[in-house]
């Protein structure tokens, strides 16, 4: 579970874009620098569900499912190895079934799985992205935009 604070900086129907600062949590993930940054490297933007209807300038709070990360970052990093691996094994059967190169059959089978599971990425991506399944929410607006200008952030 992570908890973040950050200010609405735009606000959608039922989600808000915020601006929040990277914590300690970004400093040991391989992807820190591939987040919507805002110009400073301190800073990104990350869209959120906003079920309580905050406004923008408002500073809020931020709650991330951590479990829900790991899941995303195996689907994305180590599901399409292991697909390729299974499709590199079954290259190297069918090779020596039908007496082909051994090599390209594998390498042919293996990119292949990969690609495919490239795509099953992409498609539920698509999938996630459409119902918002893993996206942060805000649960808490802790002060109002009058009290915290976006500037002073």
């Amino acid at each position: 579970m992570a908890i973040e604070e950050g200010v609405i900086i735009k606000v959608n129907e039922t989600t808000a874009v915020l601006r929040t600062r990277q914590r300690t949590a970004c400093e040991s993930c391989s992807e820190r620098r591939h987040c919507h940054t805002s110009g400073n490297d301190q800073e990104m933007e990350v869209e959120a569900s906003n079920t309580v209807n905050a406004k923008v300038g408002d500073r809020v709070m931020v709650y991330s499912n951590s479990g829900r990360l790991f899941l995303l970052a195996f689907f994305l990093y180590v599901f399409p190895i292991i697909l390729m691996v299974i499709g590199a094994m079954i290259g190297t059967r069918v090779a020596a079934a039908t007496g082909g190169d051994p090599s390209a059959c594998a390498a042919l089978s293996g990119f292949g799985f990969f690609f495919f599971s490239m795509g099953i990425v992409k498609w539920r991506d698509h999938q996630a992205r459409k119902t918002g399944k893993f996206r942060p929410e805000i649960i808490q607006i802790i002060n109002n935009r009058a009290a915290c200008p976006i500037d002073r952030y």
